[in-house]
């Protein structure tokens, strides 16, 4: 069977010829379904379907006429395919037309294009690249202005509130390093920028993280990592304050920590739950209700927060219902940083030290019972 009798065959079927192919099956004796099941088996990602089979008995061959759908599969598309390991047949393809050019495919976009117009094409995107300002400049707001003046200028923030905006805006800012430099140099005046400037007198190569870095050794805290571990685990809740203010003073102290390296960022949270848990008062009802849940020891920052804030409007509305107050005594204190004989106050006044002592050990003993470290395991990790 010739290419020209394929075609019409195909179009006695009306199939579309690119859809199809003829099998030349040299055996009279393959039936219908050990022909679908070969076929099936060679393109099983394919479903062909058998138009027709015609046998010739003069010769003994079997012509089978194949369409799927989708296109020949690649595996039928040569002269001969392998039906089994034994039998090997002839593929017929069907002829074009003659006179008609539908059937002949239109050459893609892409083969009209030459590789010397997709060079240009990349030379143009990094020219304009280089020219065009960066979209990270849109909707960016600059850090406020820090000259390292003393005292503290009105309207200016103090070093610690300023490095800490810093220290967020640099791990969020998507801009290159000499972007993040320039940002931070042009908050800076006055000692603070010849401070930056003399940094970078003696090095060429420094980053956005070492101006803070030198900023921090001139104009922030003197004390040494371990100075501010001891601080930190001798910092107790007053009397009368609220759970809230007294994790806002462990947090100042605890970054303080963390700028210091004297601990690692991913032992802060263990380290937060465990001084509110040593350094609370005994019978502060928040803290008790912390010490009943179980977990506590787990428990992330914002899953702290929300805890110690739910149960602190909890006790305030019980309160409000009694005709009482939550806190008695509430404290006021600075936003800043507490000085260390201040941080050092312990449960009370100097008048109830006999109640200290009863306060103290029972604070010791509640903390062998919830299987609580000894003080001192914040120094760890500085050494």
């Amino acid at each position: 069977m010739d290419p020209d009798t394929v075609a019409e065959w195909c179009e006695e079927h009306s199939s579309q010829l690119e859809c199809c192919i003829v099998m030349d099956i040299p055996a009279d004796t393959w039936a219908e379904d050990q022909i679908r099941q070969a076929v099936a088996a060679l393109t099983p990602d394919h479903r062909g379907l058998i138009l027709d089979i015609v046998k010739n008995t003069d010769t003994s061959h079997t012509y089978v006429l194949l369409e799927w759908r989708k296109g020949v599969p690649p595996c039928f598309q040569g002269a001969s395919v392998k039906l089994t390991d034994e039998v090997e047949v002839q593929l017929i393809q069907p002829s074009a037309p003659r006179g008609e050019s539908a059937s002949v495919p239109a050459p893609s976009p892409l083969a009209m294009i030459g590789p010397e117009f997709i060079v240009a094409i990349g030379d143009l995107l990094v020219k304009c690249q280089k020219t065009s300002p960066p979209h990270t400049n849109f909707g960016y707001r600059r850090l406020r202005n820090f000259t390292g003046n003393v005292p503290t200028p009105a309207g200016e923030e103090t070093f610690e509130e300023w490095v800490e905006q810093a220290m967020q805006a640099l791990d969020e800012w998507d801009v290159p390093e000499a972007q993040k430099k320039q940002r931070i140099t042009e908050s800076l005046k006055g000692p603070a920028s010849e401070a930056v400037r003399n940094l970078k007198l003696s090095r060429k190569d420094c980053t956005a993280l070492d101006y803070l870095n030198v900023l921090e050794e001139v104009f922030g805290r003197t004390e040494k990592a371990a100075e501010l571990v001891y601080q930190y685990e001798h910092t107790y809740q007053r009397r009368g304050e609220r759970m809230t203010e007294y994790m806002r003073r462990l947090d100042k102290i605890l970054h303080q920590i963390l700028l210091k390296k004297g601990a690692e960022p991913a032992e802060v949270d263990k380290i937060r739950i465990k001084q509110i848990l040593r350094g609370s008062q005994p019978l502060d009802p928040v803290m008790m209700q912390l010490r009943s849940r179980a977990g506590n020891q787990e428990l992330k920052y914002l899953e702290l927060i929300r805890v110690v804030r739910e149960e602190e409007a909890l006790l305030e509305e019980k309160s409000f219902r009694r005709g009482e107050r939550a806190y008695a005594q509430p404290v006021r204190h600075s936003d800043g940083l507490q000085p260390e004989s201040d941080s050092l106050d312990t449960y009370g006044s100097d008048e109830d030290e006999q109640e200290h002592l009863v306060v103290f050990k029972s604070t010791e003993r509640a903390a062998k019972e919830s299987n609580l470290p000894e003080r001192g395991e914040l120094s760890k990790t500085v050494k």
